[in-house]
């Protein structure tokens, strides 16, 4: 099963598929929906996947076409091993790939503006993006600094956040420091856009 990804559309025909609340588009047959599978946590760390609320599963009988208008710039990801997605631009994927969802923390100590995330593993992923998408590889002993609104996807350990100077009203406040960035220590594969 492989999608065709042709004018800011990933088309796929028959079978299961994880994709976005706001997805598909359009569909021709029938979407039957499903549970979001479990992953391969626990069943107490199930209860509080922060990704469930925002993808869905569906059993496709025909075809459907997934787009986003805000985000027109598609990347395929194939998932030889764990590649950790950014939630929001995860377009769409195989269900069997999904091993469980996180909050990847902004700001250090506190989860304001955290940053929901799915890993995936095996098979490929469909991201959509606002701009091009550039994959960087982090050579073993080498830091690669990204905004968090940048981030698309990575392999390897979680980043760490940077921030040269933090308030204590950073940690309150609705909104993160400008100077933040998100530390990715290799070996690793960062996929990223340009920021706002």
């Amino acid at each position: 099963m492989e999608a065709q990804i042709e004018n800011g559309f990933a088309c796929v025909e028959g079978g299961e598929w994880l994709f976005g609340m706001r997805q598909p588009a359009a569909v021709c047959g029938s979407l039957a929906p499903k549970r979001l599978p479990r992953g391969e946590c626990g069943w107490w760390r199930r209860l509080f996947q922060p990704d469930r609320r925002r993808l869905q599963c569906a059993d496709l009988d025909g075809r459907m076409w997934c787009g986003d208008r805000t985000r027109p710039f598609l990347t395929r990801i194939d998932l030889a091993g764990r590649v950790a997605v950014a939630t929001e631009k995860l377009l769409l994927a195989q269900p069997s790939s999904r091993r469980l969802g996180a909050l990847l923390r902004v700001v250090p100590f506190s989860y304001r503006n955290a940053v929901c995330t799915t890993v995936l593993e095996g098979g490929w992923a469909v991201v959509s993006t606002q701009g091009r998408t550039q994959r960087a590889v982090v050579a073993d002993g080498e830091t690669l600094g990204v905004k968090p609104e940048a981030v698309v996807a990575w392999t390897g350990l979680p980043p760490t956040g940077h921030c040269p100077r933090i308030r204590l009203r950073d940690l309150f406040l609705p909104r993160p420091p400008k100077c933040l960035r998100l530390n990715f220590h290799g070996p690793c594969v960062v996929w990223f856009e340009g920021s706002g």
